[in-house]
């Protein structure tokens, strides 16, 4: 099973098209909600905890695009998957720090919570 088959039933004309991606979606729909928050750390934070956030939320979307390229997708969603844990622990971190609050802490989870269950599924069926 690829990634394109993750594609919503009504958008079948959209095929390689990575915006069109259910994981894409949900983790772009991830890093619009988070980005403003990781802005309103500490300015001790900005150049640290901040930036390596931000950069992991990046380097995440770049590897959902290129595994959508890839011919072989297996490698590139266990790389996903292992960045995505480097993620949640910036999350946990941040929220053991206080720099997140307990509502978006709790939110913060659940939509990584989503993108890991995506996740799973196609290593699942990639597995196959």
């Amino acid at each position: 099973m690829s990634c394109d088959s993750v594609l919503p039933a009504n958008t079948a004309k959209g095929r390689g098209n990575v915006e069109n991606l259910i994981l894409y979606q949900k983790f772009a729909d991830f890093v619009m909600w988070y980005e403003p928050i990781v802005e309103r750390f500490p300015a001790c934070q900005k150049p640290a905890l901040c930036a390596t956030t931000k950069n992991t939320c990046y380097r995440i979307m770049r590897m959902i695009i290129m595994t959508n390229k890839r011919r072989d997708k297996r490698s590139g969603l266990y790389e996903i998957d292992c960045e995505l844990e480097v993620l949640r622990f910036y999350v946990r971190h941040a929220y053991k720090r206080r720099y997140l609050s307990k509502g978006s802490y709790e939110t913060a989870v659940i939509k990584l919570g989503e993108v890991g269950k995506i996740l799973g599924g196609l290593l699942k069926s990639e597995n196959k």
